[in-house]
Parts: C-alpha cells; structure tokens; sequence
C-alpha cells in the first residue's frame, strides 16, 4: 500500500501517470485507501486569448491535467473500484497504469501487480447459455486470497498444493464437435445462488469449467469460444465486468461505503468463504 500512497510518475505515450489525492483511512474497522489515477502532460499546451492583439496564442503549461480516475482500494476484499473515464482512462488503460506505477515505485524488485476484473455472473450466463455448442476454453489463473468460491475449492486446493503462482487451462474440442461440458448450466445456477440459497455441486466441477468460473469471480481472466446460429461467437470473463454508477467526484467514504456494499454482497451471494 506504500506504493500507492508514495508513487513515482511513469510515462507512456507521451503522457505521465501517477496517483494523487490520496489519503487513507484506518478507524474503528475501516480501512481503505482512495486515491486519484492522474493522466497529465509533463509539457501540455493551452490555447489562450491575447485581448490587445484580438488574437489566439498558445502557451507551455507543465503537468497539464488530461483526466483522473478517483478509485478507492479495500484490503479486506483485495478489491478495488474506479471510474471509466470515456476515452482517456478506460479500463484496460487503468489497469495497465496502475499496475505500472506500482511496480515501477519498487523498480519492479520483487514485486508484481495484477487486477483481475469480477464478472457480472448474470450477463455472463446469458452469454454463454445462449451457445448452441462450446468449442473452447481458456482460462489464466491465480491462486485466491484472501476468498474462494465454493464451486471451485478443489482447483483452489490444487494450485496452493502445487505453489503454483499462476495457471493455464485451455481445452479445444475436435472439429465439428462440441466440449463436454455443462458449463452453462453451472454459471447460470452460479448467477443465480441468494444469500439463503446456495448452489452445490453433487461432484467437483471438471478443471476447465472451474477454471471459467474462478476467473470470472476475480481471481484470472477466461474465454469461452463456441457456436450460435453457426457463427463463431467468443465470450471474455472481462467483458462482463461488474459496474455500478456513481458520481464522477465522490467523496472518499462515500465511495467506500458504495464498493464495499458491493464486494460484500458478492461475497455473500456467491458464498465465497476465506
């Protein structure tokens, strides 16, 4: 977290990233961080009215804001939430630059960073179950912390037994012939498991259909490749990320209070346990 709370600026395509405002919070069981993802150029240039000579005229202005992206950082859920900011900080941009700037602060010694993002489970059943056949699954993988999901606590048990670090599953069925796998119906109960209700599986989902489901609760990345109306259609876990709307200035707590509503609710309807 030091990282985030003393960061270096990095460069990337001419612009500077690094993270400003940042403040954080530790009083009677909270504790998160917030902070702003600054985009700006080290040289940017503003267009200014000259009133005697009736004319434009442009001017240097150093650090010369581009956008920010306000997030807030929940160390009880390793989660984090931040805006989409349309064009100059979307999501591949700020995970990439957040990630970068963490790992340049320790100059990449020792340290790696990656936010994998948590799928909304009902737009991904829908997307998948509406497959006439799947022909392929990849799945990337990372060992859980500090939460795992019960439908895929033997794949979690797995890779902490093995200290596997990270993991690829990929499975491509013959031509002209569909995987054997149940893996819509899995997500669909999956997506729709309450608070009350949760879903069991009567034996250990097959390491393919795991992996797909472990990665779309936040902990890899996945693709599912398969059949509709006989075109080709390809599903990413990432494209089914979980979002919500809220003011594009928040106030820190507020922000807080918000996302950690979130992840707790994930939490406790997809039943994943520490």
């Amino acid at each position: 977290m030091n990282a985030i709370k003393e960061p270096v600026s990095i460069s990337h395509r001419g612009s500077s990233w690094t993270f400003i405002d940042v403040q954080e919070v530790k009083s009677d069981g909270v504790n998160y961080i917030f902070g702003r993802l600054s985009k700006y150029k080290p040289l940017g240039e503003v267009t200014v009215v000259d009133t005697h000579k009736r004319t434009e005229e442009t001017q240097i202005e150093p650090n010369l804001k581009v956008a920010s992206s306000p997030f807030v950082y929940i160390p009880s859920h390793s989660g984090i939430a931040f805006l989409n900011v349309y064009n100059h900080i979307e999501q591949k941009a700020f995970v990439n630059r957040f990630c970068s700037i963490i790992e340049e602060t320790y100059q990449r010694f020792f340290v790696d960073c990656d936010i994998e993002l948590v799928s909304d489970l009902r737009s991904f059943a829908a997307k998948v179950s509406s497959l006439d056949g799947i022909y392929h699954v990849n799945a990337k993988i990372s060992p859980p912390n500090p939460m795992f999901g019960c439908l895929w606590a033997e794949l979690k048990d797995y890779l902490i037994k093995r200290n596997t670090d990270r993991m690829t599953v990929v499975e491509d069925a013959p031509e002209n012939q569909p995987l054997n796998t149940d893996l819509p119906y899995h997500i669909e109960k999956a997506a729709n498991q309450t608070i009350e209700e949760q879903y069991v599986s009567e034996e250990p989902l097959p390491i393919g259909d795991a992996a797909i489901l472990m990665a779309a609760d936040g902990y890899g990345h996945g693709t599912v490749r398969g059949k509709r109306d006989n075109e080709v259609v390809t599903i990413k876990t990432s494209e089914t990320v979980k979002n919500f709307s809220f003011d594009k200035n928040p106030e820190p707590e507020e922000l807080y209070l918000k996302a950690i509503g979130i992840f707790d609710e994930i939490k406790e309807k997809r039943h994943l346990g520490h």
